[in-house]
């Protein structure tokens, strides 16, 4: 499959491309729209991962750390950068909409544990 052509789908999953499904060695994405007061709940296993908010407002807790109410963008137009957090192999993930968001998940096979951190 060419990941070129995967498109967004309706619900919470826009899209999600591994490195199987794609025939890539490294690299994995995928998106997730959120509703206020909805949760996605993850563990990063042997991956490193980037939690991008790409719209709205959320609140992730990684690596016995919390980060409340980050993201400001309504859309990902707006001429700001978005908020990141870095979250390291072995780590449990919970991201919680404060209101209706969208975020991206990139991950990429890890050796070395670093602390998470807001970016």
């Amino acid at each position: 499959m060419s990941p070129l052509l995967v498109k967004a789908r309706p619900g919470s999953t826009i899209v999600e491309v591994t490195p199987e499904s794609a025939g890539w060695t490294h690299v994995g994405f995928a998106a997730h729209r959120l509703a206020a007061g909805e949760q996605l709940h993850l563990e990063t296993g042997s991956r490193e991962l980037c939690i991008v908010v790409l719209t709205g407002t959320v609140t992730v807790q990684a690596g016995g750390q919390t980060w409340e109410h980050i993201g400001n963008r309504q859309s990902v137009f707006e001429e700001r950068s978005p908020y990141a957090v870095y979250v390291p192999l072995d780590t449990k993930v919970s991201i919680t909409a404060v209101s209706a968001a969208e975020v991206a998940l990139c991950s990429a096979p890890a050796t070395t544990h670093r602390p998470a951190r807001l970016i």
